[in-house]
């Protein structure tokens, strides 16, 4: 399929996630991930919301660390309605991986509504949360 092809429907809210390189301090964000990015794929279906949002977490490994800290906005598909927004994790894992996760797709969601307020067409996050509070 090609990047511009709109066919395929676009989630309300997606993850996705690129490990600097895999190692046994970090597998415990790889599974927290991957597990969060199933339940959140089940709790879309048959969501739609004015703004489709894909959050990129960027996981520290033995070869790459993100440039940054915290969230910020990434590219933008008109086409799509498809915000991306990176998260940079930290290398200390938390003891409740899942948790954490949560709370900065939470942060990633108020970072999209900040990015649409600034191009002046404010948008209702309520169904990103209600994703979310169902993951």
């Amino acid at each position: 399929m090609k990047a511009t092809d709109t066919t395929e429907e676009t989630p309300a809210l997606s993850l996705g996630w690129i490990v600097g390189g895999s190692t046994l301090a970090n597998k415990p964000w790889d599974d927290a991930i991957r597990d969060l990015a199933i339940r959140i794929d089940e709790a879309s279906q048959g969501v739609e919301a004015p703004l489709n949002l894909n959050v990129v977490f960027q996981v520290p490994g033995n070869m790459l660390k993100p440039e940054f800290v915290g969230v910020r906005t990434g590219s933008f598909s008109k086409a799509r309605a498809l915000l991306m927004v990176q998260v940079a994790v930290p290398e200390e894992v938390s003891s409740n991986p899942t948790i954490y996760l949560k709370s900065t797709i939470h942060a990633a969601i108020d970072e999209a509504a900040r990015w649409a307020v600034k191009r002046k067409k404010p948008i209702d996050v309520s169904k990103l949360l209600y994703i979310l509070d169902r993951a």
